[in-house]
């Protein structure tokens, strides 16, 4: 088939509807992603009580024997390489990650696109609750223990990037950079049978999860947490997609002995 014939039957198979569909989805989808930083950086910053709580949480990590953040971070800050690829997977292999796969996910099946999409919003809303009342300061904000900040380091024009209504750095619990990873994962791994994607779906929370540790952006507890927010939103959204489809089988069949 000529590249002509090629995209005409591409264009035959997206009806106007089908594309506005789409259009409507991602605005709503964007929208309350905008919201969600909105608020997100709107979000009071307790610094005091931020970092009382970021010291409890390497207590903890120290009594349970996994506070190792540290010393994996020092295994790269001797190669300014080894930090520029970091920092490059951490900025650029979220959102624009995130973006790609739920174009790729809506394509290839829209029923488990609305699951795995309310699990992202249901995630984000857990998310703004623990911003709110029990904010987090991230490791990188905490010389003293010799963390060092691997972006205001080599690459301070990763956070010029950021619209200053969008920050808060005091969100460092629940780790959604590696939560909605590991959210991506599974819906990519649930709508394509492909090697590649799988195995894309399988590297990308534990890539970022070594990023997050390595750039000193989290705690290991804060990326558990976000793991666990994560899985608990993506519960949530099938149960609520189970209940919507009996309710609509139920429908059905009143509707057919009603005829």
């Amino acid at each position: 088939m000529t590249e002509i014939g090629l995209l005409a039957a591409v264009r035959s198979r997206i009806t106007r509807e089908e594309l506005l569909r789409f259009l409507t989805e991602a605005v709503a989808l964007v929208g309350a992603m905008v919201a969600y930083w909105l608020i997100r950086g709107a979000v009071p910053e307790r610094i005091a009580e931020s970092f009382g709580r970021a010291d409890s949480i390497i207590d903890l990590e120290q009594r349970l024997g996994i506070f190792v953040e540290l010393r994996w971070q020092e295994s790269i800050t001797d190669s300014t390489i080894l930090m520029e690829i970091a920092n490059w997977v951490y900025v650029w292999g979220h959102l624009p990650v995130l973006i790609f796969a739920a174009v790729w996910i809506y394509v290839r099946n829209r029923e488990r696109f609305r699951v795995y999409r309310n699990a992202l919003l249901i995630s984000a809303v857990i998310g703004l609750f623990f911003y709110g009342f029990f904010p987090v300061a991230p490791p990188r904000l905490m010389p003293e223990w010799g963390f060092v900040d691997t972006q205001a380091l080599l690459n301070p024009e990763n956070y010029a990037m950021q619209p200053g209504v969008f920050v808060n750095h005091y969100a460092a619990v629940p780790s959604f950079h590696v939560g909605w990873a590991l959210l991506v994962g599974i819906a990519l791994f649930d709508v394509d049978r492909s090697f590649l994607v799988r195995l894309f779906a399988v590297a990308l929370p534990i890539v970022q999860f070594l990023t997050v540790v390595l750039t000193a952006n989290h705690f290991i507890i804060d990326v558990v947490a976000g793991m666990l927010v994560v899985l608990v939103a993506l519960g949530v959204a099938f149960m609520i997609d189970s209940s919507r489809f009996s309710t609509w089988r139920a429908l059905r069949q009143r509707m057919q002995v009603d005829s």
